[in-house]
């Protein structure tokens, strides 16, 4: 009897999907390429294996299309990368013509921005990184059938971590999107304004390593943009870690900053989102606040006990190297796509 053949998913990232050892927990033939080519590094020369970072270089696109021809793959997920646009979308079609595009996109919209809507004609499905009903709805309307929930993983030994005592209070990466959201409407965040008043506050009481690739989106001294796996190392120098989503508002929305956060093995302090109860338990895993107010007096209450804090911490790190990892990812995202392309796996 002739063995059934797996389903073959060609993947920009992770890159971890196609190791033996994670390919094992699927049913699936996973074939990762580097879009960036054997040495990935940010547009600023940084090196970075993180995935997200990649831009596109020859090479990529030469390994992407060989890889294309040759796996004829199901499956070929993606995410934005620099340089990555429509036509390269396009040729991936023309070699497999049978792949579904399945887009990985790590932002949340309230309307459609235009790099989905070049691309929109290839997507087969499209996976957001919360449980939002308007993210759903938003791009369902557009007339994407298959919408899912795809959150951000880690490898938790990729990165060791750093045990030298921290020398900041606070850490924040980002930006506030203040001047981002006056050059182009697509940019109007709900939680800019928030973001930015609470990063000032703390700034203003306590001492903060933030890092921002724009030096203009605070009227503070900020420190340079970083990139994993430099990110979890600048996030081990202090002693919390700082979020407030753009979309506040938005049911279960973790972004990378929570994620990494966990990992990162320090107290992660988070504007609460919609739904965080579900999937973590306040002043155990992580905490949550619901004010300015509120968030400097966590701050000013969780740096004077380092034994709450520091459990705290520990806690948010075990239960990310049971539900986060990218093994975990993998095992959610297999499940989902065989919710939407059932026949492919029969």
């Amino acid at each position: 009897m002739t063995a059934k053949k797996r389903p073959v998913l060609l993947v920009l990232h992770p890159r971890h999907w196609a190791r033996p050892d994670y390919r094992v927990l699927s049913s699936m033939d996973i074939h990762h390429v580097s879009i960036g080519g054997k040495v990935p590094r940010k547009l600023s020369g940084t090196p970075t294996f993180d995935g997200y970072a990649e831009a596109i270089t020859q090479e990529g696109l030469r390994d992407l299309y060989a890889a294309t021809e040759r796996l004829q793959p199901d499956f070929f997920l993606f995410w934005l990368h620099a340089g990555f646009h429509a036509e390269h979308l396009a040729e991936v079609k023309a070699r497999a013509p049978g792949v579904k595009m399945l887009f990985w996109f790590g932002n949340h919209r309230t309307r459609l921005a235009g790099n989905v809507t070049k691309i929109g004609k290839y997507i087969s499905a499209l996976f957001v990184n919360s449980k939002e009903p308007s993210q759903f709805k938003l791009y369902h309307d557009y007339g994407i059938k298959h919408v899912g929930t795809l959150y951000d993983g880690f490898d938790p030994d990729e990165v060791k971590l750093d045990e030298t005592a921290p020398t900041y209070d606070c850490f924040f990466a980002g930006e506030s999107y203040i001047y981002a959201e006056a050059r182009n409407e697509v940019f109007n965040f709900p939680g800019t304004r928030l973001r930015r008043d609470f990063v000032i506050a703390v700034s203003k009481r306590f001492s903060l390593a933030c890092h921002s690739a724009r030096k203009e989106s605070w009227p503070f001294p900020t420190l340079r943009e970083v990139y994993h796996p430099e990110h979890t190392a600048a996030m081990r120098r202090a002693k919390i870690l700082l979020n407030v989503n753009h979309f506040p508002d938005f049911r279960q929305a973790y972004t990378r900053r929570t994620i990494r956060s966990l990992f990162a093995r320090r107290m992660h302090l988070t504007y609460y989102i919609p739904g965080m109860e579900e999937d973590f338990e306040n002043h155990k895993h992580l905490v949550w606040f619901h004010s300015t107010e509120e968030g400097l007096a966590m701050i000013a209450k969780y740096l004077k006990d380092d034994v709450a804090r520091e459990k705290i911490a520990w806690e948010g790190w075990r239960l990310a190297c049971e539900r986060h990892t990218f093994r975990a990812r993998l095992v959610d995202f297999e499940k989902v796509l065989r919710k939407f392309f059932p026949a492919v796996f029969k």
